[in-house]
């Protein structure tokens, strides 16, 4: 049982009552995207689209290659040097050389010719990268040096061209959530060797920034799927320095990594699944190496002589899986991928389940497994909090036993994901039970506080959908079989992040850092966060530190 009565207790590791999933394998199809000569290179991928760079005799061009039909395709660039693309849905981002560096975007659905997005005369522009309808880029114009380049985001819908950085750090690599409304990135000190990773959030009135990391170690290369943010980062750990894979939810919490010998970098992430760059020290080469959050499970995606690397992958709503990298052959660069579909559980695919209430759920879980609980019981003074992290994906159930071994609570907040489930209006003298669905994004953060009257008390379930398995047919004979390890990540303390900063949107260059926001309003888990960093009064770290930058 877990029972935790002050707020202090979010700085301990989240513990979940779910065991360890057993070990699983991915079944799918190898594919060589582009192997012919020159290089092809920096694959990403969006459903079946895959955008990649095509370099030979001198010239640089973006092609768009289709894994469902093998359709493969180019840009037209008139003579231009186009490199660095991203893709989301059908949309292409990349930088385009010619009399500048600018940004263009190219639809492989309706365009014919790719489009410049906020023009300006002599613009200095690279590293485009797209979410959704949010496009984020490395801007070195605002200052006009070239070791200060600012983060800077433009809308597809509303034009609208937004600074996100204004300061004499070197702002590179964002990356940007599915749903456009999460930038994330490196800040790194003016040599570019002390780096922490920032994010900024759109609001009803712009963006909000502030920094994820602190003095833990040296970090780099974010990526986010909206929920959590995954980086590399270089630590000195019981005299080790190693480079691991980290991520951490956006709203702050508990930071996890994956322990293992050797160099990981680069890592993307998509739905629950990370994949990364991976040097085992036994082979000292570079493979392509998967993880999933939900089942804690590690996959070598690659296992060979040659150096994989600069890899992406995508997640459909339907399971289907994409990844794809870059693979050093013969003195030229080849882009391969990989396909596969991501079931519930080894040789079976989830069957359909009866639609059933949240409130049955609660009252006769039957086969709808537990995957946390915990309690939170009021004493007195601030408010009691209590964090637990936990693994399971789907449309779950959150149930809230109110008066669970005390008095029914009449004020309590429940938080799922950073997404408030249940606030002070569901808590009521009388009401037993508060049943509500809950979205599970893999590698969850459960979240609650308890005000009001002591010795009240509530008890939080959360339920993951039944695996009930129908047998799959045959295994294709073409079909790769990648056998999974188990492989639970080690759990930390994190140092508190920096205070929140406003940042308005505008059409206009200058529009940049403003002051801090001081609007009000009902508690929010980060402001619930930021209220316990001020209780605890932790000495301020540095916010950037000597380290060995981005790969």
């Amino acid at each position: 049982m877990l029972r935790t009565l002050a707020l202090s207790c979010w700085l301990l590791p989240p513990l979940a009552l779910a065991s360890t999933p057993a070990p699983r394998t991915l079944t799918g199809t190898l594919h060589v995207v582009a192997g012919g000569p020159g290089d092809q290179t920096d694959p990403h991928v969006s459903g079946p689209w895959v955008a990649y760079t095509n370099e030979s005799r001198g010239t640089s061009e973006i092609r768009y290659h289709d894994l469902r039909t093998g359709a493969d395709a180019a840009i037209p660039n008139e003579g231009a040097f186009d490199f660095v693309s991203d893709i989301s849905g059908s949309t292409i981002v990349f930088t385009r050389v010619s009399t500048s560096s600018a940004i263009h975007a190219f639809d492989v659905g309706t365009d014919t010719v790719a489009r410049e997005l906020a023009p300006e005369a002599g613009s200095s522009r690279r590293s485009a990268v797209i979410g959704g309808r949010t496009v984020a880029w490395q801007d070195f114009g605002y200052t006009g040096v070239t070791s200060q380049p600012e983060i800077a985001v433009f809308d597809l819908d509303t034009g609208t061209l937004t600074r996100l950085t204004d300061d004499t750090f070197q702002d590179r690599t964002p990356a940007v959530s599915p749903d456009g409304a999460t930038v994330v990135w490196a800040k790194c000190d003016e040599q570019g060797l002390r780096c922490d990773i920032w994010q900024a959030r759109r609001g009803a009135h712009g963006f909000t920034s502030q920094a994820l990391t602190g003095s833990e170690g040296e970090e780099s290369q974010p990526d986010t799927n909206g929920e959590v943010v995954v980086y590399a980062s270089t630590r000195t750990l019981d005299g080790v320095t190693d480079r691991d894979i980290y991520w951490k939810p956006l709203n702050g919490g508990t930071e996890q990594r994956l322990a293992l010998p050797g160099m990981d970098a680069n890592p993307s992430i998509s739905g629950s699944l990370i994949a990364f760059e991976r040097r085992d020290p036994s082979k000292n080469d570079f493979d392509i190496v998967l993880y999933d959050l939900s089942t804690e499970t590690l996959y070598a995606i690659t296992n060979t002589p040659e150096n994989e690397s600069l890899t992406d992958l995508s997640v459909d709503a339907d399971g289907t899986v994409r990844v794809v990298w870059t693979v050093s052959q013969n003195g030229d660069f080849n882009v391969h991928a990989f396909t596969f579909k991501l079931d519930d559980a080894p040789g079976c695919k989830l069957a359909p389940v009866e639609p059933v209430s949240p409130a049955e759920v609660c009252a006769r879980p039957g086969d709808w497994p537990l995957l946390a609980s915990l309690e939170v019981a009021r004493t007195s003074g601030q408010p009691n909090g209590v964090a637990l992290g936990f693994a399971g994906s789907g449309d779950g159930v959150l149930c809230v036993d109110n008066g669970y071994n005390g008095e029914d609570s009449t004020a309590g907040w429940v938080w799922l994901n950073g997404r408030e489930l249940v606030d002070p209006s569901r808590f009521k003298q009388g009401v037993p039970r508060v049943a509500t669905r809950a979205r599970l994004d893999g590698h969850n953060s459960l979240t609650a506080l308890i005000s009001g009257k002591p010795g009240s008390a509530f008890r939080i379930r959360v339920y993951g959908p039944p695996r009930l398995c129908q047998p799959v047919s045959g295994t294709p004979a073409d079909a790769t079989v990648i056998p999974g390890v188990t492989l639970a990540p080690v759990s930390s303390a994190s140092v508190p992040v920096s205070p929140v900063t406003f940042v308005p949107e505008g059409p206009v260059r200058d529009a940049g850092l403003r002051g801090c926001s001081t609007g009000g309003g009902s508690i929010t888990l980060s402001g619930v966060i930021l209220l316990m960093a001020g209780l605890l009064r932790p000495r301020r770290a540095k916010a950037l530190r000597r380290g060995d930058g981005a790969l």
